[in-house]
């Protein structure tokens, strides 16, 4: 070692040698004084501690180029000093600007930059480490090593103030010092985790929370320092405390804390996961619902953390047992519910149990009965636990029979007589047997009482050796095991005894033959007694040509109705025409002579219809002179009931005391009237029942008084109660039911409407009242056609076949031309036909719910539900009116969408508006602008139709929303047919000015010839409401339309049904009341006119059908929209639509379906500065009856019960009152294709 250090000293004092012997010849040969020679800087390196005397040693000269006019740099030194944390350098020198200084202690360099300040420090080093420093001058371009005594130094040691403890990383204690701790600092069977801010951070255990922790600082030369620290709760990491899930009520938690942490609670608060609110305590949760719980560590002053939310749900785990009793039409289910997390006491446990398709029944109670059932049925019944209405996952399913129970009576009982003392008994087994036998009983009665009794496996019985000519009495019954069914009982005679019947026709034949001998001889006698009187002849009476022309018509079976209808109806009718005229409009054979006596005469309405002596109906109270048991009324019979109806003639002022007597008399108490008192400025009928304004009349005997009176769109239902002053105490109630859609000519175009007649006439029926009292005018043709219907349907019903041709030959034998014309004849067809293809649709309110709830259900073995079914029998109308003027070129452009296109019968025709002055006679322009009179070749063309509302035709009309090139014209409509609300359907959002929808603006704009600006626009939660006046600009009138825009309807259908009814009953509140809108339709648009517009208009038709006969009919509002647009109600989602929209509308409270009050949200009103005045217009209107369809033929091809209206006569009922002159045959124009009717008047 010391041969090496004396070698190193050698070198360097030979490197000083030639440094200066350089240096000498540089000054000899130095011309300029300012060079100087390039030095290289001195380095430090973490391996070159080990000798740090070695390090210091002055840097080789590399002398590369000698500059002989630089002169020598200057000499510099410094100083060391410790100080805390780090080095403090004094530098000698302040020439240099700048000093280079690196501190190494072996492992880690450290450098800094100082300027020419001569006070230079380096903080961040280790505590009680040595150093080694180097430290260069900046001299020009060139560093200058600074050579010094103190080039090894030694940091001061920390003290514990140095140190700094955190918690800023949880479940960690950190420590943090400006000195460099990074590697001093130690604790046993811990690592360390450096952090980026030079933190160093312990992971702590469980068991360091609440205790102290103490850490090492160790350094190479100084004595170990502790540093000891309280680990609190609040250091603790929150994701790592150890929270188990409850999964029992009450809901307890049991985190894991830290060992050594005492007096701490954690307090948990939750929050339900889909409904958050205010937060709730352990003590009120409830079982199945999710829960979002934290709990507060904490002591009795101090909370120091809060856990991580735990989310969990409580599973009850019921378990059911259930036993079940029955007999044999219910089913009793008993049932003890255990759980294994909940405890008992559970307020909102509720049970859902169900049997099949019967009404599931939710009882609070561990026990349900099941009523109504079918015995010896097997049902599949289900015990389902819901808490708080929900369905709870565990419940109970077990197959449960009913008992046997009385099997029904047997079906189609024949008796047969093969032999004369001989019967038959035959019979089909029953509709239900109702148990698990099958055994056959005949018993036979005579008049002397019982006689025998057959068993038998089936049914059929042969009762021999019987008395001959004697009525006997079979009762059949099926024993099931248990029960025995009621009897079907028949009647049957044995025939005669045929050989004593053989002799005694022997002996008769030979005495008839004798006489027969005498009677031939008589006659030769007499006749050669008179053969001189031959010159003169008698007549006989020639039979009457009356039945003659009577053809051949079978019944038509129901399957084949719709076949037939449309076989007849080909060739315009050839085969209804045929039929109807072969049928003698009066048959002579039967007498009228009452009716034509003298003092019978004025009372006659039309002397060619009077009724037969043989069925009229004779009054038996009258006063007792002559005619006094006349009344213009005829007997008819009904299907297989005698004399069900009486078919009479509207009473004239002079017979109404008549009228009320054959009421009093024949204990009737339904009058059906099937005309208006006036039609057509002609007195049509008397009216014989109190007004509103006097409520009661008196008509001779007889006291009428009005005690109630309601309109409806197509009727009139009035309740009169009838007293009779000769009988005291006798009062009757008499119910009048009007129709009054009956057109002047013609037949009403839907025969659904007579349908709906019956329906309401049937339902004021009761068994002891008397005939039900018929009418028109002349009491033959609409009132025929109601009793023709009324009958059939009873047929249809009873046989599945109807007999129409026979029952109109037969109402004609009761009174002379009943079913006057043959549309009326053909309306008597469509009305069966519609029964029969489509079915009794009609809801009552109070059925709504149940019914729904069916249709939503499929019939067993079917894959669609009734609902599917009934929406599939709606026909689709798809060629039953043209389209002619829509698809020509020039109209194409307007439409927005080619499949929906108006039909030419009930388009929306725009006058060519040429303009008027404002001083034209707004009288006039009234008149012109409200009507559609016009011919189409010289009216304008918008894709928009007129729609039938509930209370009037052409109520609404319903468009497509207006193309860029249509806006003038779809504002020249609402000012034309004067509409004064608009409801707006489309796309497009409330503030949306750009949308293609929008066919107004803000401020004043002129369309066309008219003037629109909106004065007031109110905002509600579905659709915002709006005023608009409207003005033509060559007039001075102003109009207000109310412009409704709703904001919720979602692609098919609106979000909520509730909010489409709110929007309909606000228009409605500004329309008035339903029969006051005649003339003022709602207009409704939407993108085609139809998809939305169609469930808007049958919506308010069900819900002013609902509110005013608390009655629906679903399928006949859809079928009627189909005919008047197409692609109105197109999917199935529609219809269902509105079924659930009625639901909602009327909910079932107590037991009864209410109508629901509309909801009211809060409204931003925004007013114009020129705000609308209010107007208020009166209107008042009465609905028109409907007219007969002109298009029968083409409605065949699509619907046979829409099409054919048939030929009808002008003249419906004879017109031409009584007169003493003479008879004559007047013809009566035909409105219709068919032929010219001949009425006798």
């Amino acid at each position: 070692m010391a041969g090496v250090l004396g070698l190193k000293i050698v070198l360097l004092l030979g490197g000083i040698i030639a440094l200066v012997s350089c240096q000498d010849t540089a000054s000899e040969s130095v011309t300029s004084p300012s060079g100087i020679s390039n030095t290289t800087r001195p380095t430090l390196s973490p391996s070159s501690q080990s000798d740090s005397s070695q390090n210091l040693t002055s840097p080789a000269v590399t002398q590369n180029t000698t500059i002989t006019t630089s002169p020598a740099p200057p000499q510099c030194s410094y100083n060391v000093k410790k100080i805390k944390f780090g080095l403090q350098f004094q530098m000698n020198y302040t020439i240099f600007k700048e000093y280079h200084i690196s501190v190494n202690d072996g492992n880690n360099l450290k450098n800094r930059s100082c300027n020419e300040n001569t006070t230079c420090s380096i903080t961040g080093l280790k505590p009680c480490t040595d150093y080694t420093v180097i430290v260069n001058a900046q001299w020009n371009d060139t560093e200058i090593f600074c050579p010094s005594s103190e080039n090894k130094v030694t940091t001061e040691s920390a003290a514990p103030d140095d140190i700094k403890v955190s918690k800023h990383r949880p479940g960690h204690v950190c420590y943090q010092s400006d000195w460099d701790i990074s590697n001093s600092l130690s604790t046993p069977d811990r690592n360390k985790t450096e952090k980026s801010n030079g933190s160093v951070c312990f992971k702590l255990k469980k068991d360091d929370f609440c205790s102290s922790f103490t850490v090492d600082i160790k350094s190479e030369s100084c004595e170990t320092i502790n540093i000891t620290k309280d680990i609190t709760i609040d250091f603790i990491d929150p994701a790592e405390i150890d929270e188990p899930k409850p999964t029992k009520l009450p809901v307890r938690f049991e985190p894991k804390l830290p060992p050594n942490c005492k007096n701490l609670t954690v307090e948990y608060t939750c929050l339900e996961t889909r409904l958050p609110g205010n937060r709730m305590n352990l003590s009120v949760l409830e079982p199945y619902t999710d829960y979002n719980c934290t709990g507060e560590i904490k002591n009795e002053t101090f909370v120091f953390i809060r856990t991580p939310p735990v989310i969990f749900n409580i599973d009850c785990g019921f378990n059911i047992k259930v036993t079940s009793t029955s007999d044999n039409t219910s089913i009793q289910l008993d049932w003890t519910s255990t759980n294994s997390s909940c405890g008992v006491d559970l307020p909102k446990l509720s049970y859902i149990c169900s049997c099949d398709t019967k009404n599931q029944i939710k009882s609070r109670v561990e026990s349900c009965v099941f009523t109504g059932l079918e015995p010896y049925t097997d049902y599949t019944c289900e015990v389902h636990p819901k808490y708080n209405d929900k369905k709870v996952n565990q419940g109970w399913r077990e197959e449960v029979q009913t008992d046997a129970g009385v099997p029904t009576t047997v079906e189609k009982l024949r008796l047969t007589v093969p032999e004369n003392n001989v019967i038959d008994v035959e019979c089909d087994e029953p509709k239900k047997l109702y148990g698990p036998k099958r055994e056959y009983k005949a018993r036979l009665h005579d008049s002397n009482g019982f006689v025998k009794e057959e068993k038998s496996l089936r049914c059929y019985f042969p009762f021999k050796d019987l008395s001959y000519s004697t009525t006997y009495r079979v009762e059949v019954t099926v024993y099931n095991g248990a029960h025995e069914s009621p009897a079907a009982i028949e009647s049957v005679n044995t025939s005669y005894n045929d050989k004593a019947v053989i002799g005694f026709l022997v002996f008769l034949i030979i005495i008839t033959s004798v006489a027969l001998l005498l009677v031939v001889y008589k006659i030769y006698v007499l006749k050669r007694k008179n053969s001189h009187d031959m010159g003169e002849s008698m007549n006989l009476i020639e039979k009457g040509s009356d039945e003659e022309n009577l053809m051949t018509v079978d019944p038509i079976a129901a399957e084949v109705l719709l076949e037939t209808y449309k076989r007849k109806l080909a060739d315009e009718g050839r085969l209804f025409l045929a039929e109807f005229q072969s049928i003698p409009r009066i048959f002579s054979r039967y007498s009228v002579k009452e009716a034509k006596k003298h003092f019978n005469g004025p009372k006659n309405r039309y002397v060619d219809i009077l009724p037969y002596d043989h069925n009229r109906v004779q009054l038996s109270t009258g006063n007792g002179e002559p005619g006094c048991d006349y009344i213009n009324a005829s007997f008819i019979d009904g299907y297989k009931e005698p004399k069900k109806y009486i078919a009479a003639q509207g009473p004239k002022d002079e017979t109404v005391s008549d009228f009320w007597r054959m009421v009093w008399e024949q204990q009737s108490s339904i009058i059906v009237m099937v005309t208006r008192c006036e039609e057509g400025n002609r007195v049509k009928c008397a009216q014989y029942w109190p007004s509103q304004d006097r409520e009661t009349e008196i008509y001779e005997e007889f006291i009428v008084k009005l005690t109630s009176e309601k309109e409806f769109p197509d009727y009139t239902i009035r309740h009169l109660r009838l007293t009779n002053k000769r009988e005291k105490n006798s009062e009757r109630e008499v119910t009048h039911i009007q129709f009054i859609s009956w057109p002047d000519h013609g037949v009403p175009g839907e025969p659904q409407l007579l349908l709906k007649l019956r329906r309401r006439v049937n339902a004021f029926k009761n068994f002891f009242s008397g005939p039900i009292v018929v009418h028109c005018s002349a009491g033959v043709g609409r009132t025929g056609t109601y009793i023709g219907i009324d009958a059939m349907m009873e047929g249809l019903e009873a046989e599945g076949r109807v007999d129409i041709y026979g029952y109109v030959v037969r109402l004609r034998r009761q009174r002379c031309l009943m079913v006057q014309v043959e549309a009326q004849y053909i309306l008597i067809h469509q009305a069966l036909l519609e029964h029969n293809q489509f079915g009794e649709t009609e809801i009552s309110l109070s059925e709504l719910h149940s019914t729904v709830s069916t249709l939503k259900q499929g019939p067993p073995e079917s894959e669609s539900t009734l609902m599917e079914e009934e929406f599939e029998r709606l026909p689709s109308f798809k060629t039953w009116r043209t389209c002619n003027t829509g698809v020509t070129e020039e109209n194409k452009a307007k439409n927005r969408c080619e499949s929906v296109i108006p039909y030419d019968y009930n388009r929306v025709l725009l006058r060519l508006d040429e303009g008027r002055s404002h001083d034209s006679d707004p009288d006039e322009d009234e008149e012109e602008e409200s009507s559609d009179e016009e011919e189409e070749e010289s009216a304008k063309y918008i894709n928009a139709s007129y729609i039938d509302g509930y209370w009037d035709q052409h109520a609404f009309i319903t468009t497509q929303t207006p193309l860029p090139d249509t806006v003038n014209d779809f504002w020249q409509m609402i000012y034309q047919k004067r509409v004064p609300n608009v409801v707006m359907l489309s796309e497009c959002e409330k503030d949306d000015k750009d949308c293609e929808s929008v066919y107004w603006d803000k401020e004043k704009k002129t369309f066309g010839y008219i003037e629109v600006e909106v004065t007031n626009t109110e905002t509600f939660p579905a659709f915002v409401y709006r005023t608009m006046k409207i003005r033509h600009i060559k007039r001075s009138e102003v109009r207000e339309v109310n412009h409704v825009q709703f904001l919720k309807w979602d692609k098919e259908l609106p979000e909520k049904p509730q909010d489409l009814i709110d929007m309909i009953k606000h228009v409605k509140s500004n329309c008035g009341s339903g029969k006051s809108q005649k003339g003022m339709p709602v207009l409704a648009h939407c993108n085609d006119g139809s998809t939305r517009s169609g469930v808007f208009c049958a919506l308010w038709n069900l819900l002013d059908s609902a509110e005013n006969e608390k009655l629906v009919d679903v399928f006949q509002v859809v079928k009627t929209l189909r005919k008047e647009r197409q692609k109105m109600i197109s999917s199935l989602e529609q219809y269902t639509f509105l079924y659930s929209a009625l639901e909602s509308t009327y909910p079932v409270q107590n037991g009864e379906a209410k109508p629901v009050q509309a909801t009211g949200g809060a409204s931003v009103q925004v007013i114009n500065e020129t705000k609308a005045e209010e107007q208020q217009s009166e209107k008042a209107a009465e609905r028109p009856a409907s007219t007969t369809s002109n298009d029968q033929q083409a409605a065949a091809e699509s619907s046979p019960v829409e099409a054919e209206a048939a030929k009808e006569d002008s003249k419906e009922e004879p017109e031409k009152e009584v007169s003493n002159g003479p008879t004559e045959a007047v013809p009566v124009e035909d409105t219709s294709n068919g032929p010219t009717v001949t009425v006798e008047v």
